[in-house]
């Protein structure tokens, strides 16, 4: 479809939008069917003016905003073909019969007074006579008025049976049992849920309802208040230009108008209003605050609030043209690219620099490097060869070198359980050796204590 084309492919939603979390009916990049190439089903039909042209058929298969697409083509096409032309004739054709008839009865009501208020025989004869003609006059004004009411049902029927000719398979069998339910089951439910006595038939309001609901059976019942929602939460990116972006957006907006909203659902109360789209000054204020904020910044140094799309696209070619992105004056933050610096509060705070290894550009190699370490065996990206403490050129180890070589196994390596059973054997007898030699010495010093306190007591 047409606005697949102002998609960059490969573009990504937050490009497009700002903040997280949004799931709009219909969002600014198109979702893409998973059958594109798939044969469609076509109708033929003429145009008033005498045009043959075709449309695609639909089967309930494809996306949301094909599916929105193909009801306008269906109401294009009604209006295309004059159906709407031929039953707004019918309408004012039977409104017309309709007010002669009453015209006829009043003239018929006032003859009959005068024949009651008359005197005189003569007069009566007259009065009897024109009463007569009159009530011929209103019956056949009644016949008129049935035949015009039959040439606008014959007119709404044709706009159903054609509706239905745009459809088949499973979108015709969701379209046939909403058109059922709605004009021919009494009592029938409104869209509100309010029922009503008798039968509806196939009315204006009837098809206006049925087209709602077949509506609903892909969108929710607020899509018109999501979309109009969404409408300011918009970001022109960098890979589309401010043409294409504005007619993506401007489409969006006019989605709008056609998508179910809560006035015509069983939610809505006395408060509830009908959802319109944004207008044209509402629109370009909320494209203007989409655009870069240096691009803002520029339109406000010379332009006042903006009053319509097109006096808003006209400022903003000349502005991405004089400032284009990735330029230092026309940047999505409004600040140099390349400059690790802060110049207000709003900006992030920069990251520091990396104080690992530098490694040199394009060949890859760390800026140092030993040569002989990576040889013979050692770290070689920590130092350069003419500083390295392990090996000369002839590849044997350094006098002074206190490192490991490289096959040589680590201290207490070689050591077997039973030399370490054995040695720790030797350790506890020497423990235990020593234990004896520290109670021996306590027991003399205790008896020495004892003979010193007899020998006090005796020479006292």
């Amino acid at each position: 479809m047409s606005f697949l084309s102002q998609v960059p492919e490969g573009l990504k939603s937050a490009e497009c939008e700002r903040g997280s979390g949004l799931n709009p009916p219909l969002p600014y990049i198109p979702e893409r069917a998973d059958d594109d190439d798939r044969k469609a089903t076509t109708i033929k039909y003429v145009l008033l003016n005498g045009v043959e042209t075709r449309s695609d058929v639909w089967d309930g298969v494809g996306t949301k905003e094909q599916f929105l697409c193909h009801t306008i083509k269906i109401a294009e096409a009604l209006k295309g073909i004059g159906l709407w032309e031929k039953y707004e004739e019918a309408e004012e054709s039977a409104r017309k019969r309709k007010a002669e008839q009453k015209d006829a009865k009043l003239t018929r009501d006032l003859a009959r007074e005068q024949l009651e208020g008359c005197v005189l025989e003569a007069e009566k004869v007259t009065l009897r006579e024109e009463i007569v003609h009159l009530e011929q006059s209103v019956t056949d004004h009644k016949t008129l008025v049935e035949a015009a009411k039959a040439e606008v049902t014959s007119a709404m029927l044709a706009i159903f049976s054609t509706a239905s000719n745009f459809m088949c398979g499973e979108g015709k069998a969701q379209w046939d049992k909403i058109v059922h339910e709605q004009t021919e089951r009494d009592p029938w439910l409104d869209l509100r849920g309010q029922e009503h006595e008798g039968l509806r038939g196939k009315t204006k309001a009837a098809f206006n309802d049925c087209m709602v609901l077949f509506l609903k059976t892909v969108f929710p019942n607020n899509a018109a208040e999501d979309q109009k929602f969404y409408m300011t939460c918009l970001r022109k990116p960098a890979k589309v230009k401010v043409r294409p972006f504005l007619q993506r957006s401007a489409k969006l907006n006019s989605y709008v108008a056609l998508l179910p909203c809560l006035f015509d659902s069983r939610d809505a109360t006395e408060a509830t209003k009908r959802v319109i789209p944004h207008d044209d000054a509402e629109f370009a204020t909320n494209m203007l605050h989409a655009m870069p904020k240096a691009w803002k910044q520029q339109y406000h140094l010379g332009h006042k609030a903006p009053v319509s799309v097109e006096y808003l696209q006209d400022a903003l070619e000349k502005i991405e043209v004089a400032f284009p992105l990735g330029d230092s004056r026309g940047n999505n933050n409004g600040t140099a690219p390349g400059k690790n610096k802060m110049t207000s509060l709003a900006d992030k705070i920069p990251k520091s620099k990396s104080k690992g290894v530098k490694f040199e550009r394009g060949a890859g190699k760390p800026a140092k490097l030993c040569t002989l370490c990576k040889k013979f065996g050692g770290a070689h990206t920590t130092h350069n060869s003419n500083d390295c403490r392990k090996w000369d050129k002839g590849g044997n180890i350094k006098k002074g070198f206190k490192g490991r070589v490289r096959n040589e196994p680590p201290p207490g390596t070689n050591v077997s359980y039973a030399q370490l059973m054995a040695e720790n054997s030797k350790l506890k007898a020497s423990r235990k050796k020593a234990k004896k030699a520290l109670k021996k010495a306590s027991k003399k010093r205790k008896h020495a204590e004892s003979s010193d306190s007899d020998y006090d007591s005796d020479s006292s």
